[in-house]
């Protein structure tokens, strides 16, 4: 549990709902999930964080980190599309053969559609 930086320096508290960013910015994993009362990455942030008070040596914990903040913003995940759909555009304008989207093959009758209620 960390304190704000205000709190610390005797400054007065924020209000309660600047009070829980400020907390869960400090901590870096906030635990209020949207279905659950823990996030989705509040499992990585607590081996980040057990690995960063256990050790000695910090460059050990940085795949742990690099997987926390991969959790947190989707960087990786986004490249890689991207490039998928670079790659896409580079074949269908050099006229090579191109793999189905999903939502073509549903069209088709590849795939049966997802059943929504």
């Amino acid at each position: 549990f960390f304190l704000p930086r205000s709190r610390v320096l005797g400054q007065p508290l924020f209000s309660r709902r600047h009070w829980r960013g400020r907390l869960c910015s400090r901590v870096m994993a906030c635990k209020w999930g949207t279905e659950t009362n823990v996030g989705r990455c509040h499992e990585l942030w607590l081996n980040f964080s057990n690995c960063m008070t256990t050790t000695d040596d910090p460059s050990t914990c940085i795949a742990k980190r690099e997987d926390y903040v991969e959790c947190l913003h989707a960087n990786r995940q986004i490249q890689r599309i991207n490039s998928m759909y670079l790659e896409r555009k580079r074949r269908i304008e050099a006229g090579l053969p191109v793999p189905t989207t999903i939502e073509e093959d549903i069209a088709q009758g590849k795939l049966p559609a997802r059943l929504t209620l």
